[in-house]
């Protein structure tokens, strides 16, 4: 069975480059999706022009999502084992 195509289209988030506040967000085809801006733009927090921001909408919560899937991180065991040569002796020969 072959694998449903994705939505065609996409929302963006247009964001503030130095408060990260939502200011406004737009739908736009996938096949041009342009996420890299040099514009500026008004902040109504900042009360300024600041660099914009784009984000593809639910990118943080599928981020969330992915890192909490994964195993969690074992504790490293701190004392050598046995045998070991670690603290620096030398076995006899």
């Amino acid at each position: 069975m072959p694998l449903p195509l994705p939505k065609p289209d996409v929302t963006v988030l247009r964001k503030c480059g130095v408060c990260h506040c939502e200011i406004d967000s737009y739908s736009i085809k996938l096949d041009n999706l342009l996420l890299v801006a040099r514009d500026e733009i008004w902040c109504p927090d900042c009360q300024a022009t600041c660099p914009e921001v784009r984000e593809v909408a639910g990118k943080k919560a599928a981020v969330e999502k992915e890192t909490t899937s994964y195993p969690p991180n074992l504790a490293l065991e701190l004392t050598p084992p046995p045998n070991s040569h670690a603290s620096g002796n030398r076995p006899p020969g």
